[in-house]
């Protein structure tokens, strides 16, 4: 499909979004292959919803609502840049994920599946989908979107307690066995981009509360990187570093410092991305090793970083990894689960999350002026 480029700018959460020039059209190109594949392998056009996975011989079913998060995502991230193709499928995905919504404890929440089925609910893909549906928002102004947003958001932040840890955010609603980062973390953000529509104060006291909980209990002193979860029994950490859960406290601490321009946020966000940089991206060829659906959250930070700091080497990052990545796609154009692995085999079963990570990651890159290397 040929690129459609906007001859004006549009401005995206304080970003200004300008037409892609040469140089960085062929993120666009990736970002609208990607998309145009997701789209012909994995909607199901019955429920206007895309399914987890392809290629296991199986009837699709709806994909779960943390991959779900990411495919909106990839959506809204190309709609502010062709919104005459995207936008109609951004508007269509939101409503069409409210199936999700459910009561259980008396509270409205995103379960992992849509009903009817036991509830099974958890606090981060709560958090995760509360963010791409407040990116919706912001494109649509559809007041449906941010009271479904608000639901996810109201439910991540139920999981909070203050009694147990002095804090934090437990994994999911009816196991609270540990209190973990990639809860914490995106809610610190939605609390954030809340406070940035709504202007209210309690949101940035929530999300300040948050960073300083995750920096006290999972953060590494030595390097800045962040544990992925502490234990509620033992109180102790279970040391396993990952890319996005250091990348959401780098973007926390971005969007605090542009907040209260307090330096210190700004220092502690180049000291985590600069570990994370030494940690996750592999010097070869500059892939984000593991999970691409966690390196892109990691895409997300660096690139949010380099809007405050201005710091090339953050583009220069991204741009190499995008680069390699696109050669690890297979022939039919899929990408492998993880980022450094070879392309996956052919007749290989092909999971929705690990296709729109790298479309997300592409259509990202364009807004924020990456160039292929």
């Amino acid at each position: 499909m040929k690129p459609i480029f906007l001859h004006f700018s549009i401005l995206v959460a304080g970003l200004a979004v300008a037409p892609a020039p040469a140089e960085q059209a062929q993120f666009q190109r990736w970002g609208t292959e990607s998309l145009s594949a997701i789209r012909q392998a994995f909607y199901m056009p019955d429920r206007s919803l895309y399914a987890e996975e392809v290629n296991n011989g199986k009837k699709p079913s709806p994909s779960w609502i943390w991959d779900a998060s990411i495919q909106l995502g990839a959506l809204n991230a190309a709609a502010k840049l062709d919104p005459q193709t995207y936008l109609p499928q951004v508007r269509g995905y939101a409503v069409a994920l409210r199936s999700y919504r459910t009561t259980n404890h008396d509270r409205p929440g995103f379960d992992v599946n849509p009903p009817p089925k036991k509830p099974d609910r958890y606090y981060d893909d709560n958090a995760w989908i509360c963010l791409s549906l407040l990116e919706t928002y912001e494109l649509t102004k559809d007041p449906q979107d941010l009271a479904f947003a608000m639901d996810a958001y109201n439910f991540a932040m139920s999981g909070e307690d203050d009694k147990t840890l002095s804090g934090g955010i437990y994994w999911h609603e009816d196991r609270p066995t540990s209190k973990n980062a990639c809860s914490s973390g995106p809610a610190m953000i939605a609390a954030l981009k809340l406070h940035q529509l709504t202007g209210d104060e309690k949101y940035l006291a929530t999300a300040k509360r948050l960073y300083d909980w995750q920096r006290t209990h999972l953060q590494d002193d030595a390097d800045g990187l962040i544990y992925d979860s502490i234990s509620v029994s033992t109180g102790r950490p279970a040391r396993m570093k990952l890319p996005y859960n250091s990348g959401t406290l780098i973007r926390a601490a971005c969007m605090l410092y542009l907040v209260t321009k307090d330096q210190k946020y700004l220092d502690e966000a180049e000291r985590v991305a600069q570990a994370s940089e030494k940690r996750f991206v592999r010097s070869s060829d500059g892939i984000i090793g593991g999970a691409g659906k966690l390196g892109v959250k990691l895409v997300e930070a660096f690139l949010e970083l380099y809007e405050i700091d201005h710091n090339d080497h953050w583009r220069q990052v991204i741009g190499r990894c995008l680069t390699s990545l696109h050669e690890h796609r297979n022939q039919n154009g899929w990408y492998p689960q993880d980022w450094d692995r070879s392309p996956p085999p052919l007749d290989r079963l092909v999971r929705l999350i690990d296709q729109a990570a790298p479309a997300r990651a592409y259509w990202i890159a364009v807004m924020h002026g990456v160039q292929v290397h």
